[in-house]
């Protein structure tokens, strides 16, 4: 039997990574799967970016095929610049100035042998881009653990983004979904997960660059965004009682994820721009007790005594989950 090595398509999207691009694209041409194309839009970068990806393109014009925007599009549009130039029957997904490390798509294309398959994910090592130092690695604990649709929903999307592979005939026509122009990452997941199979493949295949201007910095900012994406789903499935409960305790995760970021900051005034969202999503004696327990949260006297225990707690709950 001949080996399944299906044409992979490695869509990175970037903009002014001038410094970073070079690392991230020779962590893919490095990685010796032959049947690949690497598809790297650029958002209309000012500061050198478009010249680092020409110079791979003449290394490997085979291989590398820039797609050049002539106007910033923003994270989405970008995303979809390069997800309909893919040609390949598997897309993988990387940002710009994240790291492939060596054998991930060899490893990753296996998971795709079973034709039920439509998306496959990794743990990776989350990385402090000032010192390079690793701050955690992904999905080591089973509560993180992705198997399915609801939960892809409940959980909040796919741990480490640039992990994810699909298979492209399971994927949306139109790409990601231009309502959400900077977090449509969870939507496209959702959209490819309610198609088939999820697997996770052991190991550790990509490194997450985490430098304080990525998304995953910016949750409170794209709170309103991130929760537009759970309140669509459940539109579309009102009678479904999985989806129905999944988009209940991704809403939860959520708002509490957050909530905990801003008590361990001690900002008491986004704790208490939390409040309307919390209200949202709670009726009755819940809604009572939600109103209460916000209240002492935005007190500073009060976070100030709860900052040291919650962390405490958080680092117990991780070991022994």
């Amino acid at each position: 039997m001949s080996a399944y090595t299906p044409k992979v398509s490695v869509m990175i999207v970037t903009y002014n990574q001038v410094h970073l691009i070079g690392e991230t694209l020779e962590s893919v041409v490095s990685q010796g799967y032959e049947n690949l194309e690497i598809v790297v839009a650029d958002d209309a970068s000012t500061d050198g970016t478009q010249a680092i990806i020409a110079q791979y393109q003449k290394a490997y014009p085979d291989v590398v095929k820039p797609v050049l925007n002539p106007v910033n599009l923003g994270i989405t549009g970008n995303s979809n610049a390069a997800f309909m130039a893919c040609t390949g029957e598997l897309i993988a997904v990387l940002g710009g100035d994240d790291i492939f490390l060596p054998g991930k798509l060899a490893a990753q294309v296996k998971d795709f042998a079973d034709p039920e398959v439509v998306m496959s994910y990794h743990p990776v090592e989350v990385f402090l881009h000032q010192t390079g130092e690793v701050l955690f690695t992904t999905n080591t604990t089973e509560k993180e653990r992705v198997k399915d649709v609801h939960d892809v929903i409940a959980k909040c999307g796919i741990p480490g983004a640039s992990s994810l592979m699909v298979r492209r005939s399971a994927c949306p026509d139109y790409g990601f979904d231009t309502r959400f122009p900077v977090v449509s990452d969870w939507m496209f997941c959702i959209e490819v997960a309610l198609k088939g199979k999820i697997r996770e493949l052991p190991g550790v295949y990509g490194k997450y660059r985490k430098h304080g201007l990525g998304a995953s910095e910016r949750t409170f900012e794209l709170l309103d965004e991130s929760l537009r994406t759970l309140d669509i789903i459940s539109s579309r499935y009102p009678h479904d009682p999985k989806i129905q409960a999944a988009c209940r305790a991704g809403g939860n995760r959520y708002l509490l994820g957050e909530l905990y970021r801003q008590i361990i900051k001690r900002n008491t005034e986004k704790v208490r721009q939390l409040t309307p969202f919390f209200l949202s999503r709670c009726t009755g004696v819940r809604r009572l007790l939600t109103v209460i327990a916000l209240k002492m949260f935005s007190s500073k006297l009060f976070i100030n005594l709860l900052v040291g225990p919650l962390q405490r707690l958080k680092s117990v709950l991780k070991r022994n989950a």
